[in-house]
């Protein structure tokens, strides 16, 4: 099947991708509930239209159509978005992917998966083409946080090299292939389409932690659908991603600011949106202040705060000084800026 795929994806689908014209015009909505681009829909009825002329009866669970059958009697679970890095490709920019999760024809979780293809312009993965790793100081990692109130601080502190590329399941094909070290997604935004191809491709050489709404998961609670959500650190070992999902937990620092200046109420006062911002800040860092260990990321914090009201231009330092010596009954070590 693996073999089948693969023709089918290079010989009709990426052909077709690249000829489409205006392929970001959004012809409706998909089975994810995300609008579905003209190239989404192209990429997708090439993969369809292969399958018929291999003469493939499937199961196909897509992205942008959800759950369709191929044939009279399926033969296999092909887990599939069309086309991964839409944006990318509708652009122009040449890192997108198809990405195609295999399992029997009764699968229901994602631990179904039994292999995996990630196909694209630039590189083909799958079983048996994870490879050796370059050794490095600062990890590489593709970390998507856009569109969270989250910033994990081992991020915003320089511990990783970050990377955000427009195409999940090439990227993580990416750790695979040692390119990149390792892979953190924080939206809670992530579909077992994105990253079916890729697991299924990797399984027992990659390590993957998925979580959702703050708890672990296993791949055998995550149900083939593409309107499930979750979260996802991936690395070469069980060690390195355990890293990145801690590092993930660690929201600390701009959570404050879109918070408070993203989410504030109509009508708020520079001056009362100040003290808002300074009673978070001493709520946030009492949290993380009786966590053993957190004394720098105590100091990131205060010193955003500092920095966000200078640049409101009210005088609110004193005050925020005082709020923290009374709490914590600490000298404020960052308070200039």
């Amino acid at each position: 099947m693996r073999e089948t795929v693969e023709k089918i994806v290079k010989e009709r689908v990426l052909p077709e991708v690249s000829k489409v014209r205006r392929g970001w015009v959004e012809v409706g909505r998909g089975a994810d509930g995300t609008p579905t681009m003209r190239v989404d829909e192209v990429a997708e009825r090439e993969f369809l239209r292969g399958l018929e002329e291999e003469g493939v009866d499937a199961r196909v669970i897509s992205e942008e159509s959800g759950e369709m059958r191929v044939g009279e009697a399926p033969e296999v679970t092909l887990v599939l978005d069309p086309l991964d890095g839409s944006h990318n490709a509708s652009r122009g920019l040449p890192f997108y992917c198809v990405s195609v999760g295999i399992a029997d024809p009764e699968a229901e979780t994602l631990d179904d998966v039994e292999e995996g293809l990630v196909v694209s312009e630039l590189l083909t993965f799958g079983p048996g083409d994870v490879e050796e790793k370059p050794v490095v100081e600062r990890p590489l990692v593709s970390a998507y946080y856009y569109g969270s109130d989250r910033m994990p601080v081992e991020f915003s502190r320089g511990r990783f090299k970050l990377r955000c590329l427009g195409s999940v399941a090439l990227e993580l094909a990416l750790v695979g292939k040692g390119a990149l070290d390792g892979f953190v997604d924080v939206r809670g935004s992530l579909r077992p389409t994105d990253v079916a191809g890729a697991f299924g491709a990797a399984r027992g050489e990659l390590a993957f932690i998925f979580a959702r709404n703050g708890r672990e998961l296993d791949p055998s609670e995550i149900p083939l659908r593409p309107d499930f959500r979750f979260e996802l650190a991936t690395a070469r070992s069980e060690d390195e991603a355990r890293e990145l999902f801690e590092a993930l937990k660690e929201d600390v620092g701009i959570r404050v600011a879109q918070r408070l200046f993203g989410k504030h109420p109509e009508g708020l006062s520079e001056h009362a949106l100040c003290g808002k911002l300074g009673e978070e800040c001493c709520e946030l860092a009492h949290a993380v202040g009786k966590e053993e260990g957190y004394g720098e990321e105590l100091a990131d914090v205060f010193a955003l705060v500092m920095n966000l009201a200078n640049e409101l231009d009210v005088d609110v330092l004193t005050e925020l000084r005082r709020k923290f010596r009374r709490v914590f009954g600490c000298s404020d070590r960052r308070s200039s800026v």
